[in-house]
């Protein structure tokens, strides 16, 4: 508790006040008795005073608790009444008696205490440790993604055909997508198995956004709370990737302007939309506007995770719903 109260009130006396309130509660507790009792017993509550304050307040608190409860209870307790004089031998042999096992218990809680207080903090170094290697490993995969993006980055300026360039565009927009997933994993999520797939979809769509929209093409995104393991989120990542980056380049002819929607549906099962106001899927392949690797690399994650997917497309534009019944 002294801990808790740190940045209001000085540690210290936190202790003091509960081992006050600790010595002054048991005896106000026993003067009660005092008709029945009398002087029988006049320390016992007091045991419960140290152990209360000690486990409360730490080992000071109990101390203050030892001392101050018994010499309340020699004051106001043990006869002459309302005295600090020397009580007969029999009641000054008990007073020590009572004084020296409640300090037998109290240093038993304090070296437990040193116990727990040293586990504690041996967790918690071992934790920062751990976390400072998952730190580096973070900081190192995103190295490697960046090394590999870069190398691919520059075989394509180097590449003279225009397919091969855009056959390796592709697969740096690929590379950039798990990347991304990657950033979203372990450490960024509050949890080391789990993904906030809401926010790392709309930021997997700010990245596309700015990397490959042109004027007149808005790209949504709206997506409700929810969480994936993160091999399901890096998959659902590289869908939404290329279903966006497909719907950008090829839907709008490089020409018209246009809307492209990624919207996520909670529930028993996860719906994923993506849909654009495009020309529609027919033209857009008569004009040679798509590969099919890309296709092929929805279909494989789509039936991976267990997916269903349904696709209409029109000349008002395409849309692909996705239900993945789970994301564990």
């Amino acid at each position: 508790m002294p801990q808790r109260w740190a940045d209001r009130v000085s540690p210290r006396l936190v202790e003091l006040v509960i081992g006050a309130a600790s010595a002054a509660a048991v005896v106000a507790l026993r003067l009660p008795f005092q008709e029945f009792a009398g002087d029988r017993a006049p320390y016992a509550l007091n045991f419960l005073g140290v152990v209360f304050a000690a486990v409360l307040g730490g080992w000071r608190s109990g101390l203050v608790a030892l001392v101050g409860g018994q010499l309340l209870t020699w004051y106001f307790v043990v006869p002459p009444y309302m005295s600090f004089d020397i009580p007969d031998r029999q009641r000054f042999a008990a007073l020590i008696l009572a004084t020296v096992s409640q300090a037998l218990i109290l240093v038993v809680i304090g070296l437990y205490q040193r116990e727990i207080d040293k586990g504690t903090a041996e967790r918690e170094r071992r934790m920062e440790l751990m976390n400072h290697a998952l730190n580096e490993i973070d900081h190192r995969t995103r190295n490697n993604y960046q090394t590999v993006l870069a190398l691919v980055q520059l075989q394509t300026q180097r590449a003279n055909n225009d397919e091969v360039k855009a056959a390796l565009q592709q697969v740096s927009d690929r590379i950039q997508a798990i990347s991304a997933a990657a950033e979203r994993l372990a450490l960024r999520s509050g949890d080391i198995d789990r993904v906030k797939l809401d926010d790392h979809l709309c930021e997997l769509c700010e990245q596309i956004e700015r990397g490959l929209t042109r004027d007149g093409i808005e790209l949504e995104c709206n997506v409700e709370s929810v969480a994936a393991n993160p091999d399901t989120a890096t998959s659902i990542s590289i869908i939404v990737n290329e279903l966006v980056t497909n719907a950008i380049k090829h839907a709008f002819n490089g020409e018209r302007s246009g809307n492209v929607r990624v919207i996520g549906k909670a529930g028993q099962q996860f719906e994923l939309i993506v849909a654009d106001d495009g020309m529609g899927i027919e033209p857009t392949r008569r004009k040679g506007g798509s590969s099919g690797l890309g296709t092929k690399l929805v279909d494989s994650f789509v039936k991976q995770l267990g997916a269903k997917h349904e696709v209409t497309s029109n000349d008002n534009g395409t849309t692909h719903h996705l239900f993945f019944p789970k994301l564990d």
